[in-house]
This record gives C-alpha cells, structure tokens and sequence, in this order.
C-alpha cells in the first residue's frame, strides 16, 4: 500500500477551488474534480486523500472577524501539534491567496494528529451501486456532521445546514434551497441518495413532484428515473406527502417493510438499531408487508407496529410520530426512558438513568434544534434531575437519589 505525509497532500489542502468543491460540492468558477485530476496526472491518490481530510473538518468561513493572519495562525499551530509526531512542519506560502483556508478548530487538529501521525495511505475505493442501502454504509457515512448528497456513490453535495430543502435531477444538477449548487453533469445519472447525520434533518422534492422529509441518522435512495419508477428505499425515518399518480404506485423500502401507495402521507421508522418498527398513516390508505408476508391496509390515524415478530394496528395521534419534520417532539404521558431512547438515538449519544426516573411520566414538546444539553435542561424543568456528563455519556439521576438505588 501506498504511504502518504502531509507534505505529499499540502498543496491540494490549500488548493482554493479544490477546498471549496469538496466542502459545498461546487466552486465559483465551475470548477471539475475529473479535469483537475487531469491537470495532476499521477496524484488521483493523493487528490483524494485531500479531499477526505477536508470533508472532515470544520470549517469557519472568511469574515471581518475571520483574518488572514488568524487563520495563518490557527494552521501554524496544528503544524506545531502534528511536529511532536515526527512529521516535518511545513509553513504555509506567504504568495497564496488563502481566500479559502480554513480556521481550524480543536477537532481538526485532534484528527490530523490521529491520522497523519501514523500515515495515510488510499487505495482505490469501489463505492456499491445497488439501489438496497446497509446499515454498515449509514453507520459510516452518518458519523459526518454534514447532510451528504451522492451521486452513483459519490458525494456531490455536503451541506452543514440543518433542514435544507434539496432537488436533484436526472442529470446531476443539484438545486439546495432554490439555488443551483452542482451543474447538470451532460450526462444521466443511474443513482441517488441522501444521507442524514444525526443531529439534522432534511428535506426532499422528488422527481415526481412528492414531498420526503428525512429524519436524523438516516438514509434514503432511488433512481434517476423516479417520476415513472417510483420506488423508494429507506433506512431510518421519513416523512411523505406523495403526489397522486394512478398510473405509477409509490412503493417504499425498508429492511422489514413494504408500503405501497398511489397519492397518501404517512410516516416509516425503521431503524437498524432499533426493535420496533412502524408505519403512521396521515392521510388516505396504504398497504403494508411486514417481512413479505400478507399486505394489511391502514386507514387514517392508524399505527402499524412491529417489534420481535409481532404486528399490532392501533388507533393513535399522529402528530406525536410526525412532528419531527417540524423540530417538534411531543409527547404526552411517555415515560421519561422512551423520551430519552428517542433523543440518545437523535443525537447520538448514550444516555444512562440512574435511580427511579425510569417510569416518570413527561408531558409537553422539546424543541429538537437546541443541543442535547438543552433539551435535558428543559425536561429538568418539570422532572427534577441531575444531569452530569462523563466522557461520551451523559447520566441523569434525582435530585435526591432514593435509597433502593444507592444500594445497588
């Protein structure tokens, strides 16, 4: 395998076009990643690696606030840091323009020491093209802050905006909130998708005209010719307001279900971690097959639920399974160890109770852009609890821990 320092990668880092496409998936000058590799005959390698160093940081753009020299400064003193590893600091050239060079903050820093202190090496990377998505390839793409947007398998799009509205068409072109953000490639595209971290959420306009809002930590795929083949795979959570078309059925596909529709909204949650699974029904009718066994039809405010083999069908409140789309949870009487199922999944983190908040029942809605720490506190407000953070775990615990738990 091929070994790399960061001397071998610098001039590709501080490339401006370069840094700007691989973080947004476009550059002012309508810059192309297959004609500058061209330009560079021999770096494929080393363009990528780049590429992958840059799509993991985070990034400050420029402002008045922003300087040159602060941001010479910041990169002098990951340099410093990546020294004490025995690789070679290098001093940026005074001649670049830097108009894209990142502020560096802590975890970058942290990152590069990792990995470049130990070298990197890139071999060629195969990306699947099947349209069935695994949880292997959510859990790996997922860990990134940005909502990602892949064309064929490669990322055209990452975008740091939570609740971005995105249409892609079968050319390429990608359209983020009204704005053209990747051109049409000339050519038709095979395979879309759409990747979700935790944290955000997204939504969709469909080739069909139909809705798709995109939960945290999930993914969803399909083809480019989805206005006639309108099938849809989903791994996690979504929300759908399908446009009526007779004459194309809408089918959604998930690891345990099937639902097919013609023009309907409704809600799937089927995330790999988790052992129920379910369908919500807003509006109009939708059948579904629970691991390819016989459809079951729901109606209106109906909830088709699975969980180790078994299948109910209730009557339910549909808001409280739908008002994520609008950064909303609700809940009225859930115990406190459901709500805090929902946010240590939303948020990615582990969160442990200790004492007898276990069975506490809550009431009223969270507003899901604040950061964990946030919402904890505002539950606190009416369930007193400690909150205290180890590590990656965050333990709550009563005011007052009863004596039963104190003895475990």
């Amino acid at each position: 395998m091929v070994q790399y320092t960061f001397k071998d990668i610098e001039v590709f880092l501080l490339d401006d076009d370069l840094f700007q496409w691989a973080k947004s998936g476009f550059a002012d000058n309508g810059f192309d990643i297959e004609s500058y590799k061209l330009q560079h005959p021999g770096c494929e390698e080393r363009i990528e690696l780049a590429i992958a160093v840059i799509r993991s940081m985070k990034v400050v753009e420029d402002t008045e606030s922003t300087s040159q020299a602060y941001k010479m400064q910041s990169f002098n003193r990951m340099m410093n840091k990546l020294h004490s590893q025995d690789i070679k600091s290098v001093q940026p050239h005074r001649t670049h323009s830097y108009r894209k060079v990142i502020a560096y903050v802590a975890s970058i820093a942290a990152f590069l020491l990792l990995c470049l202190g130990s070298y990197y090496w890139v071999s060629t990377f195969k990306v699947q093209e099947e349209v069935e998505l695994t949880a292997d390839m959510i859990d790996s793409l997922s860990r990134s802050d940005q909502v990602q947007v892949l064309l064929d398998g490669k990322q055209a799009v990452g975008l740091d905006k939570n609740n971005a509205e995105i249409r892609v068409d079968e050319n390429g072109a990608v359209i983020v909130d009204d704005k053209l953000v990747v051109a049409s490639k000339g050519e038709k595209i095979l395979m879309n998708q759409v990747v979700v971290p935790y944290g955000k959420r997204t939504k969709i306009i469909l080739p069909d005209g139909s809705s798709l809002w995109i939960n945290s930590g999930s993914c969803i795929s399909y083809s480019s010719d989805f206005a006639t083949n309108r099938r849809l795979n989903v791994q996690g959570e979504v929300f759908l307001d399908v446009k009526k078309d007779e004459k194309h059925p809408f089918i959604v596909k998930t690891t345990h279900l099937e639902v097919s529709v013609l023009g309907t909204a409704f809600n799937v949650n089927d995330y790999a971690k988790n052992v129920e699974t379910s369908v919500v029904l807003v509006r109009g009718s939708v059948d579904v097959k629970v691991d390819n066994k016989a459809k079951q039809r729901l109606l209106p405010n109906q909830r088709l639920s699975m969980a180790s083999g078994a299948v109910k069908i209730n009557e339910v409140d549909v808001y409280g399974y739908i008002c994520w789309k609008d950064d909303i949870m609700n809940f009225d009487g859930q115990k406190l160890t459901t709500i805090l199922n929902t946010l240590s999944q939303y948020y990615n983190t582990k969160i442990e109770i200790i004492g007898s908040l276990k069975d506490e029942k809550c009431y009223g809605s969270l507003d899901l852009n604040c950061t964990l720490e946030e919402v904890l506190e505002s539950i606190s407000l009416t369930t007193p609890l400690r909150i205290v953070r180890k590590g990656e775990i965050i333990i709550l615990s009563p005011e007052k821990i009863d004596k039963e738990s104190t003895n475990l």
